[in-house]
This record gives C-alpha cells, sequence and structure tokens, in this order.
C-alpha cells in the first residue's frame, strides 16, 4: 500500500480544502463536474485528523461566507472549458502551478498526447503522486508531477522533467496568486512568459482587491486558520496580463456568463481570467483590443 503522508498547514492544507468543495459539488445530482479524486482523497484520509481540522474550517466558512461551495465549483468548471478549449484548439502541452489535489489529469477528456505537467511544492508532489497510485484511475493524459517552490527556480525543474518551451503552452494557475505578494505574482507571469510559445494560453484566478479590506475579514479568517495568508489582490487583470505580453478576458466569480445557471454568492470575490499571447493565433473570442473596464472586464 503506497504511503500517503497528509500536507502540514499552510497552502497544503488549503490544497485539501478545495478538494473537499470538489467533493461536495461532485455528489450533486446536477453537478458541474464530478472529482473521483476527490472521493479517494476523503476515502483514504478519513482517519486523518489534519482532515478533521479542514472539516471544521470548511464548516465555519459555511457560516460566514454563503456561497463559497458553489464558487470553487465554478471556478473549476471555468478552468475545465478553458483547458478543454486551449486542448481543442491543437495544444498539447498543459502546466498547472500549484497544482494541490486538482483531479483533471484523471477526468477531463483530453485528446491523445497530452502532456500535463504539475508543479507544486515538494511536500505536495510525492503526496499527489501517492494519491493517484492509491485511487487506482486511469489518467486522462501524460502526467508529470514536478516538485518545486514557485518563489524559487521552477522553471529549471520544469525544463528538467521535460517540458519543451518550443511549444504552445496551455498555463493554468488556480488558487495561487493570493497567496503571493505583488513582486512574487509577476514573478510567476514573467516566468511564465519566457517559456511561452505562440499561440500559448494562460488561464488564472486572483482577488479582488477587496478581499484585503473589511468586506473580506471574514473570510481571511477561515484562511488563516488553515496556516495560510492572502498577500496581494489587484482589480487591473486586463492590464496587469496584457503588461506581460497576454490579451485576456476576465470574469467576476459570480458573473451569471459563467455560471452554468448557479447564483454565487459575492464572498470569495475573485476574478477570473484567460488570454493569449498578444498577437499569436487562438485569441478568445472577443478578447482583442478589449479595453479596460469593456464586457468581461474588472471595471464592467
Amino acid at each position: 500500500m503506497v504511503e500517503l503522508k497528509t500536507p502540514s498547514v499552510g497552502v497544503g492544507q488549503t490544497a485539501l480544502f478545495v478538494a473537499w468543495m470538489r467533493q461536495l459539488e461532485s455528489e450533486r445530482p446536477d453537478a458541474l463536474f464530478r472529482d473521483p479524486l476527490a472521493a479517494t482523497m476523503l476515502s483514504v484520509l478519513a482517519q486523518d485528523p489534519a482532515l478533521a481540522d479542514v472539516a471544521e474550517v470548511i464548516k465555519q466558512t459555511h457560516r460566514s461566507a454563503a456561497g463559497f461551495p458553489t464558487y470553487f465549483a465554478v471556478r473549476t468548471r471555468f478552468f475545465d472549458d478553458e483547458v478543454i478549449s486551449a486542448t481543442r484548439q491543437g495544444i498539447r502541452q498543459v502546466v498547472t502551478l500549484a497544482a494541490g489535489v486538482d483531479g483533471r489529469t484523471v477526468r477531463l477528456d483530453l485528446p491523445a498526447g497530452t502532456r500535463w505537467f504539475e508543479v507544486d511544492l515538494p511536500e505536495m508532489t510525492p503526496f499527489k503522486d501517492a494519491l493517484i497510485e492509491r485511487s487506482g484511475l486511469a489518467l486522462a493524459c501524460e502526467r508529470r508531477g514536478v516538485a518545486a517552490d514557485l518563489r524559487e527556480d521552477w522553471q529549471a525543474r520544469l525544463r528538467a522533467a521535460g517540458f519543451d518551451p518550443s511549444q504552445p503552452t496551455a498555463w493554468l494557475v488556480e488558487g495561487l496568486l493570493m497567496y503571493l505578494t505583488d513582486a512574487a505574482g509577476d514573478a510567476i507571469l514573467a516566468g511564465v512568459g519566457e517559456l511561452s510559445a505562440p499561440g500559448s494560453r494562460l488561464m488564472l484566478e486572483h482577488l479582488k482587491a477587496a478581499m484585503l479590506e473589511e468586506e473580506g475579514r471574514p473570510v481571511r479568517e477561515r484562511v488563516e486558520e488553515q496556516g495560510a495568508s492572502w498577500l496581494s489582490a489587484r482589480d487591473d487583470l486586463v492590464s496587469w496580463m496584457g503588461s506581460h505580453g497576454w490579451s485576456a478576458r476576465v470574469y467576476a466569480g459570480d458573473d451569471p456568463r459563467i455560471g452554468h445557471g448557479r447564483t454565487v454568492a459575492p464572498l470569495p470575490a475573485c476574478w477570473l481570467a484567460s488570454g493569449v499571447l498578444a498577437g499569436t493565433a487562438g485569441n478568445p473570442a472577443g478578447a482583442a483590443g478589449r479595453p479596460e473596464g469593456g464586457a468581461g472586464s474588472p471595471a464592467g
């Protein structure tokens, strides 16, 4: 039996929290997706005290931020759709930064030849590898776990794992940027840009600025109870991504255009974005030339 060591407090624990949210969605008859890896995690870690702590945080969050589970369901489905769209446009190389317990490599319908790199902390990568092995689930693509601290030279480790910077890549940065400083977030986007060939796609999530003020205090307190902290937020994703070379379309997390009929409460208040390298093929419909404040942008 493969040994599983539960991640310690901090961002690793938030990964377990999000997996639990995905499992709650999977149990709904009208689920926007079904995540069998999340179910496996809950099963094999059922007796782990760390998971009991996560369960208590979830209960508190339900009370302090209505709509929290629904937001994670909408967020997950949004990025599912964006990844599928990228692969249907011919991209066969996908990279997730801070992959957590994301189950997309076992549940998405991916074209043959897709190679998916999951970059995460040295503590999280063996946990995820062991979880997938323990689950017995078939992979939907070639998956490679890459152990790297994103505050250090993660690019070298990604290359060493077989990443090909000459090929277009779909980048997924979900549930990460708010835990980094503004400078560290800029460094992430710069690093992604350096490794991106023409036709690459970038999908990311970030907090609204108000979440670092009084409005976001109840949810921030729940996050801090898990040993993590929000360090940055911004409302200028179109121009920010544009300054790094990406032409983007951005939606509020509660925008009905991405909700699939779900009503998402304003907390947690986040932006969901998808962009392509400016001037390359595969530009998202309607994104080219869209000014800050246009439909789908943070100010809209």
